[in-house]
Formats: C-alpha cells, sequence, structure tokens
C-alpha cells in the first residue's frame, strides 16, 4: 500500500479507536426462520443510498440493511484497518483505494456467479486494471471531471472553450471556477499543456505551475462544490470545471449550460461495492448488491444522484433529461476520451498539495 494512503488512513485511526462501532456484534441470526439473517451492514458514503431501497430490499427478503457512513476513502479505510473483522459486510470505495484494501487483506471475493446482474453494467466499467475479472468488486456509480459553459456568455465574450488551453483566453478574466479538489485543479493543468493526465510525476506537476499560475488571471474562485454549480446555474460566470453530478444538477437549472472542451481527456473515478473479510452475512450482502444491480432499482438511485450512470440496463427506466444528458449517461466521444483516475505515490501526492496550495496563494 502507497505509504501516504497509509499514513492518511491511520490519522483517521486514531480518532475512530476512541469511538464506538456501529456494525455487526452478534452472530449470524435467523429469527423469521426464511433462511436469510436478519440483518446486514454496510458502510457507505453520506447520501449515497436512499430509503426506499433499503425499504424495499427489507419488504422483499426480510432483511434490514444497517447503514453506518463516512466522508471519504481514508476514513472508510482507517476504520476498517483498527476496526473488527465482521463488523461491517459491504463497503463502497473508490477505485484508486481497491489496490489498498486488496493489500491488507481486507476484502473477501464474490462467490462466482452471486452477482447475476453485473451484466448489466456497460462492459466500459467492467474487467479495468485495479480489478481484473471483478473478482473483488461491483461498480456502483463514477464522477467525471466536465466543463460546463454558458453558451449565452461565451457567445457575448466572443470564446470558444474546446482544450483546455482556452481557458487561458483573456477575455474569460473573473469567469471560470474550478472546483477546490487538487486532483482535478493538476489534471486541468496537464491537459492544458497537452500533456497525459494519467500519466502524473513530479516532473509533470512541477511543469504545469505556469498554466496554473496563467489560469489564476481567470479564475473567480477554487470553489466547493455547491458554489460552482449555483454560480452556473444564476449566469454568473461563463464556465466551470466540476463534479459530473453537479454538472447534471446545475444544466436541469439553465438551459443555457452544455458541456465544453469536448476535446480534452475527461477523468473518471468509479465507486464500487465490495465484500469485507469476515463478513457474515456473505450471501445476504450479495443479494443486496444484486437487487441494487436492477434496473429498476439502479435508476431511483441515478434520479436522486446524478453521478455517472454505469448500468446500461437502467438507461432505458431513466427520465428523458437523464437518459439523454451526457454528463450522466457519457457518450461514445466522452467514453473514447476518458481515463481511470489511479493510485498516486507520496511522492506524488506531496507535489500535487505543494503546488495547488501555492497556485492558490497566489491568486
Amino acid at each position: 500500500m502507497k505509504k501516504k494512503m497509509l499514513a492518511l488512513a491511520m490519522s483517521f485511526a486514531c480518532m475512530i479507536m476512541i469511538l464506538t462501532g456501529c456494525g455487526s456484534s452478534s452472530e449470524n441470526e435467523d429469527k423469521d426462520g426464511n433462511g436469510y439473517a436478519d440483518e446486514l451492514y454496510l458502510y457507505n458514503w453520506s447520501e449515497y443510498m436512499i430509503p426506499e431501497i433499503l425499504e424495499d430490499f427489507e419488504k422483499e427478503y426480510g432483511i434490514k440493511v444497517v447503514e453506518t457512513v463516512y466522508e471519504s476513502n481514508d476514513e472508510m479505510l482507517a476504520k476498517l484497518l483498527t476496526g473488527s473483522e465482521g463488523e461491517f459486510d459491504i463497503a463502497v470505495p473508490t477505485n484508486f483505494f481497491i489496490g489498498a484494501l486488496i493489500e491488507n487483506d481486507l476484502l473477501e471475493p464474490f462467490d462466482e456467479g452471486a452477482i447475476t446482474n453485473l451484466d448489466n453494467i456497460y462492459k466500459d466499467y467492467l474487467d479495468l486494471d485495479y480489478d481484473k475479472g471483478n473478482k473483488y468488486t461491483v461498480p456502483y456509480m463514477g464522477t467525471a471531471m466536465l466543463t460546463i459553459g454558458n453558451t449565452k456568455k461565451l457567445e457575448e465574450l466572443g470564446v470558444e472553450i474546446k482544450k483546455a488551453e482556452d481557458l487561458l483566453n483573456e477575455k474569460l478574466k473573473d469567469n471560470v471556477v474550478v472546483v477546490d479538489d487538487n486532483e482535478a485543479i493538476t489534471n486541468l493543468a496537464m491537459m492544458g499543456l497537452d500533456m497525459d493526465p494519467s500519466k502524473k510525476d513530479v516532473k509533470s506537476l512541477k511543469n504545469s505551475k505556469k498554466f496554473l499560475m496563467d489560469l489564476n488571471k481567470n479564475v473567480k474562485s477554487y470553489a466547493q462544490v455547491a458554489d460552482g454549480r449555483t454560480m452556473l446555474a444564476r449566469n454568473e460566470i461563463a464556465a466551470a470545471y466540476i463534479y459530473s453530478g453537479d454538472s447534471v444538477q446545475a444544466m436541469n437549472e439553465n438551459k443555457d449550460l452544455e458541456i465544453v472542451m469536448k476535446e480534452s481527456p475527461v477523468s473518471l473515478s468509479i465507486d464500487n461495492f465490495v465484500l469485507l473479510k469476515g463478513s457474515r452475512h456473505k450471501k445476504e450482502a450479495q443479494l443486496f448488491i444484486d437487487f441494487v444491480l436492477r434496473p429498476e432499482n439502479y435508476a431511483k438511485l441515478e434520479e436522486e444522484f446524478a453521478y455517472v450512470c454505469l448500468n446500461e440496463a437502467a438507461v432505458e427506466k431513466l427520465p428523458q433529461e437523464l437518459a439523454q444528458n451526457p454528463a450522466c449517461v457519457l457518450d461514445a466521444e466522452m467514453k473514447a476520451n476518458l481515463f481511470l483516475i489511479g493510485e498516486k505515490s507520496e511522492e506524488v501526492l506531496s507535489e500535487t498539495t505543494d503546488l495547488v496550495t501555492e497556485v492558490k496563494s497566489a491568486k
């Protein structure tokens, strides 16, 4: 496991060890005699599941899903490293944390054929390098980084944004918002210099400093998620580099917004269901994951969260405004430009933090 990832995780562990665990402490019980344990334990991102799905699952199978939430991959990893084996049955890590979980022997492989709805997932999002053959992971939802432009404002300014370098146009002064995310900011810089962001290293990061300093002249703010979305929806800026889910919400609120910068690479991260080592409810956990992948259930989740839809079978169940929005259901052009965000070394993470800190301080 990468040293930086372990260091971050253990810093969370120091706090977590003083808290009372919220997972299972009892043996696998089937009090109603239906052949399933009465409860299973889900460790999930906050605001990443809806009560309706949990209630419908319990109605169908008599299994209550007890959900505990976390706010970051680091927090999740720290809890799993320091908690009791079997405390949770399912977690939902992002793809670039899968390697750390496997290296620390924290995952249980899926039973062959247990996830019957895996075929509902687009083939583009299966059998990826972080888990060839999907032995340990089932894709849930994804996040892409997109540039959204206000067509009216861009026309008034006389600006076209086809590639990242177009964001340096002096006509865009104070008209660009970039999400306050170190990975996204440095990826944008590398794209602006026509470098491959999937091959980020210390040298390429150092070389990207000038681009970011030049971009500062046009950046209105390095904004928190909701701020960028709101400014776009209110016609306050001409363009924003933000998460795909927020892009969908902004475009639903303002019909003058569209995806621009289509000639540049598009980063993607994938959150996955995983089975945790020592799970006492493996059968029930696999049943729940398979339940979520049903088209009608996945579509309900997609309507709620509007992240990148990874479930091809669910698309026909989506409302038209989502099914036809390429920020939600990525089109062929965008898929052709995708690169998957990967694990980073301690050295690269440190250089990324230092660079972004310096750039934002100079704003």
